[in-house]
């Protein structure tokens, strides 16, 4: 079998499309799958059902953009009904979430991280090609209102948005949410991110505030800092400077059934067509999956650009 501490952790994303059109997520034209598929929401239940029977204690949906799966709240009120105790979460970029908050929070939602990048219009636009900040900015304050648990992703890169991360902590701090800042990571899209990269360490030493380390959870990627002058946690996600994979727990299962044991690994097995079979087989698999794992760091796992991952089908 597996070790059952290296099953933990589901990540699950529902569909390849998305609202926006964010160049540091997106792959080329070329590279996008047709259409926005809607995957039947039978086939996601029977693998969360299945995977939670494994070990799984924590799911997170994502995308793509996850707020477009139109099944989304009834897929979230079926995971927690497997189980009261079981940790439901949702990362998205906030456009939809003014209109789905409270439907989400009703479903059982725990938690959710949305994707704010920048505080200027422009600059948002530039970055997602969408002029959508206020929408976002709504979808952060429904979010507060109705889910218990809300936090602030925001990707820094080198001359595009990086002199606004102290702005950005402060903004979180004004609404009592958590921010992390998420290293620029190698993509298909950008196979090459050193002239944007900016290390979190980097982006934390140019802070104005004491920041102090506090508890964080072993296996997850966020270390996490408080200080005297604020009321929140600042988080730092380095999976380029600092891989945190030796205490990775977590597998992806893509919109297209293919089950991934690594951001960036391309090795998977499609684990809609292994449930259709028989279980016994899905299991088997899964655990070869699992013992597979080789926690290389996304700076030396993949040997080539086709190897990369594309975010906005298999989530990041």
């Amino acid at each position: 079998m597996f070790d059952p501490r290296r099953l933990h952790y589901l990540r699950v994303s529902l569909l390849s499309g998305c609202n926006l059109n964010c160049f540091y997520c997106r792959p080329a034209e070329s590279e996008m799958p047709p259409g926005v598929a809607q995957r039947d929401p039978e086939l996601f239940k029977k693998a969360l059902e299945l995977l939670y029977r494994l070990g799984v204690g924590k799911v997170r949906f994502t995308g793509g953009e996850p707020t477009l799966y139109k099944k989304l709240p009834a897929l979230v009120e079926y995971a927690r009904s497997l189980d009261s105790a079981l940790l439901l979460g949702l990362t998205t970029n906030g456009l939809l979430l003014d209109k789905l908050a409270g439907k989400l929070a009703e479903a059982g939602l725990d938690s959710v991280n949305i994707s704010l990048d920048t505080q200027d219009r422009n600059r948002f636009k530039s970055i997602t090609g969408v002029d959508a900040l206020d929408r976002v900015v709504g979808g952060i304050n429904a979010a507060i209102e109705r889910i218990e648990t809300v936090k602030l992703n925001c990707v820094l890169m080198r001359g595009v948005n990086d002199h606004e991360a102290e702005a950005l902590v402060r903004f979180a701090d004004r609404l009592s949410v958590d921010i992390r800042f998420i290293e620029f990571m190698p993509t298909r899209s950008s196979p090459s991110c050193d002239h944007r990269f900016v290390s979190g360490d980097a982006v934390r030493s140019h802070l104005p505030f004491d920041l102090t380390p506090v508890a964080s959870e072993a296996a997850g990627a966020a270390r996490y800092y408080r200080s005297p002058e604020l009321n929140i946690r600042v988080g730092f996600i380095n999976p380029v400077s600092h891989p945190f994979c030796a205490e990775c727990d977590r597998l992806r299962l893509a919109s297209d059934g293919q089950l991934y044991g690594c951001l960036f690994s391309s090795r998977a097995v499609n684990l809609f067509e292994l449930m259709e079979r028989d279980d016994d087989d899905a299991e088997t698999a899964i655990g070869e999956l699992v013992n597979s794992k080789q926690y290389l760091g996304c700076a030396g796992a993949t040997q080539s650009k086709e190897d990369l991952p594309s975010f906005i089908s298999m989530g990041g």
